[in-house]
């Protein structure tokens, strides 16, 4: 019976293991960071026809994100702003993650220990 709890345990820990806020917190903000510079860059290179703006639907991003442009200081700037939206956004989901897999164990614990006290 000892047996069998600990490879119930197992399984508990290993489908619901937690995520690690901090290393997901890290991996999204330096993803959206990257992403936001590369996309800024691949337009300054690229460039635009004469008379026209580089990156016009790019450079709304700036309505949002206050000082971003277009340009190789707001491609620094766009990858400052990537890499705290995504490091935000990477922390709030690993809480809520973590925050709903403990609350579904506690209902299934209690469950069971209902069950276990009617059954007595």
């Amino acid at each position: 019976m000892q047996r069998l709890k600990r490879a119930d345990r197992a399984v508990m820990m290993a489908g619901f293991a937690r995520m690690d806020v901090v290393a997901l917190a890290v991996a999204m903000g330096s993803v959206f960071a990257l992403a936001l510079f590369s996309l800024t860059v691949a337009l300054l290179l690229k460039g635009a026809p004469p008379g026209e703006h580089v990156g016009t639907h790019l450079g709304l991003l700036g309505v949002y994100l206050p000082g971003y442009t277009v340009s190789w200081g707001g491609s620094v700037l766009g990858g400052i702003y990537g890499a705290l939206a995504g490091a935000t956004l990477g922390f709030i989901w690993a809480v809520l993650w973590n925050l709903s897999h403990f609350l579904y164990i506690a209902l299934v614990l209690i469950r069971a220990h209902w069950w276990r006290m009617l059954s007595e």
